[in-house]
């Protein structure tokens, strides 16, 4: 991540594995050099490659430091880091539990602490308005999206949705689709590890979680230490916990990678195996409608990122973000008429330059929703917002909610 230290620009590593807690901050020049880093370079090949690169002439023991620098906060990819990595994945792959992993750093951790910050959210500017219902008088609703940026600057737009959740039956069984922010392999990442709350455990439903499972065409649980660190669907437990507590459905939380590495600039519908696996996925959920239960298919996902934070190298200003509101509005048009292709290609136009992290999440929700219920009515856009992101940047996201016809 790009930041300043004593007014100068450097970089801020940090291990997305979360294997080394340590994080590195280096100049441009050692980032340089750390790219330069292939596994087979002498010390006198990479300080050649810098002079080539830069001008500058350095001595072996300039990048000799680095390396230790690298190896001592543990970014470097040895033996040693190879065996820890085997113990977390191991340790986390036989637990049956996923922890949670970021309360008491981004919410409290104390029951009463964390449900009296979420409690303030319906109120606070911005927000519904009004508090979770008491009693439903609403059937229980097809779809759900919701943000999953952090509570501090996303928090009235979760009450949204979570607001207008409280305001309908429970489902029988909520479909989780969250984002998966290291993009593994897998395009979709399965767990059936009960996630952790404060407020209590939300559950898996065994049974839907094995019949999506076995759709796929390869081990649903190759990649399944991403949700180990994922906040994406942490997030979304908490509020369920928050609305149900002890009542609150099973689930099945899936992660999701990003489609565009299958499908280029195609619709992910042009790549076989996405498209068979998401109309098999229909398939299995139309089957539990048709025994009779109600199924809730939730995403949690953000929508652009934009900004030096994120690559961009312009100025945000206002006219930008207007822009910015502009398209992100366009999809979402596309997203409450329950079109996935047409929300797919107003998102990925000129060359996906919003960057929106939830978009195979929200279409692969969006491709499911019109199985289930192809005659359904629109979904209802509750809210719309952005936020700066402190290493320099703007993150927009959005809540809304689907009727069953």
């Amino acid at each position: 991540m790009p930041t300043e230290e004593d007014g100068q620009p450097v970089y801020v590593l940090r291990d997305l594995e979360e294997l080394s807690d340590k994080p590195l901050a280096l100049s441009g020049g050692g980032m340089l050099l750390a790219s330069l880093l292939d596994g087979k370079r002498t010390a006198a090949e990479v300080r050649g490659l810098f002079l080539k690169s830069t001008g500058a002439v350095l001595e072996d023991a300039v990048v000799l430091d680095l390396v230790r620098a690298l190896d001592d906060a543990g970014y470097l990819e040895t033996l040693a880091v190879a065996q820890r990595r085997r113990q977390v994945l191991e340790a986390f792959r036989a637990s049956p539990r996923r922890p949670s992993a970021f309360a008491g750093v981004s919410y409290p951790a104390e029951p009463l602490e964390l449900a009296g910050t979420l409690g303030r959210f319906f109120s606070a500017d911005k927000g519904p308005g009004k508090a979770k219902a008491d009693a439903p008088t609403r059937p229980a609703p097809l779809g759900l999206v919701a943000p999953h940026i952090d509570f501090g600057r996303g928090g009235p737009a979760y009450a949204w949705a979570y607001q207008a959740l409280s305001e309908r039956e429970a489902p029988d069984v909520i479909v989780a689709l969250g984002v998966a922010h290291v993009s593994p392999d897998a395009p979709w990442t399965f767990t059936p590890k009960t996630y952790e709350t404060p407020l209590g455990p939300m559950e898996i439903d065994a049974e839907l979680y094995g019949a999506l499972a076995a759709r796929l065409w390869y081990d649903s649980r190759a990649d399944e230490w991403v949700h180990k660190g994922e906040h994406s669907l942490e997030f979304q437990a908490v509020w369920l916990k928050h609305l149900w507590r002890e009542k609150a459905p099973k689930w099945v939380p899936i992660l999701v990678s990003s489609f565009e590495r299958f499908a280029g600039e195609n619709l992910p519908s042009s790549a076989p195996t996405i498209d068979k696996a998401l109309k098999d996925f229909g398939a299995v959920l139309r089957e539990q409608a048709e025994r009779g239960r109600r199924v809730l298919v939730l995403a949690g996902v953000d929508l652009a990122h934009v900004g030096p934070r994120f690559g961009d190298d312009l100025e945000l200003t206002p006219e930008l973000e207007k822009k910015i509101e502009d398209e992100d509005r366009q999809s979402l048009v596309a997203a409450m008429a329950r079109d996935p292709d047409a929300f797919y290609r107003a998102t990925i136009a000129d060359e996906h330059w919003r960057k929106v992290c939830g978009l195979s999440a929200l279409y692969t929700g969006l491709r499911l929703l019109k199985d289930l219920d192809g005659a359904a009515p629109p979904g209802r856009l509750l809210a719309y917002g952005q936020a700066p992101d402190p290493a320099g940047g703007l993150v927009s996201f959005a809540s809304a909610v689907f009727d069953r016809g």
